[in-house]
């Protein structure tokens, strides 16, 4: 339990004395189900809004939700990441920049775009299984985490956060992770499926791309790849949505 507890802690603003300060990097085997709880609250938070709000009030309280519930991390991360890759400088260049707290302007344009693509999402999300892709976006995002960790290197040669939380081949950390990938199945199967496939390709190009521009992952592309990840699952909700009900 003190595991679960860090990693609510860690990826959220819920700070529970005594039980979440714990440092063990088993702590990222209970991200997938943190995950799922953020997704809840943005459902509850979603429902409660829209019987008081227009659909665009309740679409910027949604965004606002998911900034604050994780503390801006990942999209501090996001910032950092498009501020030190697409600077198109060196390797060890980039790694440097993104450790600059400052946000450059590829940063704030980045972060504009995906907010952007996430609240015009939002709004495009119809009421039929809408409370799905809710779940889903958070819960597979802080999935995407779990698998950055197990299935890529850590990009820096220095200490750092890497000395705790990359678990590379650590597969028995995945156990909770199919709990996430079963949630788009709700929609149907042949719609779920086809979200999983975006899901995973999405994965693979950022986990590709990260690997050969930096050499690997840091916590601020984890952030970032979580950031777009959540973004891309409630575009597929709009996409298929549409797709399905033609």
């Amino acid at each position: 339990m003190l595991n679960f507890f860090s990693a609510l802690a860690f990826l959220t603003i819920i700070r529970l004395p005594k039980l979440g300060e714990w440092e063990d990097g088993k702590k990222v085997l209970y991200f997938p189900l943190v995950g799922i709880l953020i997704g809840l609250g943005l459902w509850g938070v979603d429902s409660i809004s829209s019987l008081i709000f227009n659909a665009e009030l309740r679409c910027a309280i949604d965004l606002i939700f998911l900034a604050i519930i994780s503390g801006g991390i990942h999209l501090d991360g996001l910032a950092d990441s498009a501020d030190g890759i697409l600077s198109h400088r060196g390797r060890e260049k980039a790694l440097e920049i993104m450790r600059d707290s400052r946000i450059g302007v590829m940063g704030a344009l980045v972060v504009f775009f995906c907010l952007l693509i996430k609240f015009t999402a939002l709004l495009g999300l119809t009421e039929t299984n809408r409370w799905v892709w809710l779940i889903a976006a958070p819960a597979l995002a802080k999935t995407s985490l779990i698998m950055g960790l197990v299935f890529t290197n850590y990009a820096r040669n220095e200490g750092g956060l890497g000395n705790v939380f990359f678990q590379k081949n650590r597969y028995s950390l995945l156990s909770l992770t199919p709990f996430t990938l079963a949630i788009p199945i709700l929609t149907g199967v042949t719609s779920g499926l086809i979200a999983l496939l975006g899901f995973f390709i999405t994965l693979a190009l950022l986990f590709s791309f990260f690997n050969r521009t930096i050499g690997g992952m840091t916590g601020d592309t984890l952030g970032a790849t979580a950031e777009i990840i959540e973004t891309i699952i409630i575009v597929e909700g709009v996409v298929l949505n549409h797709w399905i009900f033609l």
